[in-house]
């Protein structure tokens, strides 16, 4: 693996003796064979909480470990100050898209100007979509908003919206439905979805509905909610403790009973148990999506 022996000089060059090794879920099945690799020359401990983004740095916790740099794959870097040196290993995967797009490219007929989109770990895909697109007499729009033309987060869609105007429709490359599904929730064009793994392209539309349907009902209840919880995480890229104490104050003068309640990672089995009517996240934007995606998409 041509990649992971730039990794090992990357961390030659920090000095870098213990690493603390973070991964995206998607890459539990290859992790033990990165470590083993890694291990010939470096101490490692692999952690094992869900590692959501780049926003999610776990600096405190290596340093307990006494270690002395942080691998962080599967994420670029958004910048963020640590405690320890961190390495980020994109891990890009190497997929041709182009047998599933001659395949299903009937469902793309109806579409003239699209916007392709994906996650980091499919950025390599999109120029071998936008060549046979054209080829295929389409007009094929790519934003770059962050690192790479194309590429969204699950917080960060920009390169969708900036193209809204200009498409017909937005086409996703990649595998899981979390970065699709984020897109079309905030744009008015329709969001096909190109599933690597399922071979296949599909709409959102029918999880958007019910999720759009589902958010509307939710809303409309804070107004008869008493006691209201408010989440935040301490989570490095995702500390928002003074805009959660403003709105605890604006919530108070209404008369309503609130808690701010700091989580790491926040799940259902969590919340249950507490006497709150009424939640509202100020943890990652993403975050009550993720929650009820398990019932949409199954």
């Amino acid at each position: 693996m041509k990649e992971i022996e730039e990794i090992k000089r990357r961390l030659r060059r920090i000095k870098a003796k213990k690493i603390f090794i973070q991964f995206p879920e998607g890459l539990k099945q290859k992790i033990q064979e990165i470590v083993k690799n890694l291990e010939e020359e470096f101490d490692c401990i692999i952690c094992c909480e869900p590692t959501y983004g780049a926003c999610d740095l776990r600096d405190e916790e290596a340093r307990r470990f006494g270690c002395d740099a942080i691998l962080h794959i599967g994420h670029s870097s958004l910048g963020l100050k640590s405690k320890l040196p961190v390495i980020y290993w994109e891990y890009l995967y190497e997929i041709n898209p182009v047998p599933v797009l001659r395949k299903e490219i009937g469902k793309l007929k109806n579409f003239k100007k699209i916007g392709l989109i994906t996650s980091l770990q499919f950025v390599k895909t999109l120029e071998r979509v936008k060549r046979f697109l054209e080829d295929e007499g389409k007009e094929v729009y790519m934003k770059k908003s962050l690192k790479y033309p194309g590429q969204v987060l699950g917080c960060d869609i920009r390169a969708a919206k900036d193209l809204e105007n200009k498409v017909d429709c937005f086409l996703y490359v990649g595998a899981g439905k979390f970065h699709p599904i984020g897109v079309a929730l905030r744009v008015r064009k329709l969001v096909l979805y190109l599933d690597l793994e399922k071979k296949s392209i599909h709409d959102l539309e029918k999880e958007k509905k019910r999720w759009l349907k589902l958010k509307a009902w939710y809303e409309s209840k804070l107004e008869e909610a008493k006691r209201i919880g408010i989440i935040i995480s301490w989570k490095t890229g995702q500390n928002r403790i003074n805009e959660a104490r403003k709105l605890k104050k604006n919530l108070e003068r209404r008369g309503k009973e609130v808690y701010i309640l700091a989580f790491d990672r926040v799940t259902l089995d969590k919340l249950s148990g507490l006497k709150i009517d009424y939640w509202i996240n100020l943890a990652c934007p993403r975050l009550e999506e993720d929650l009820i995606l398990s019932k949409l998409c199954e």
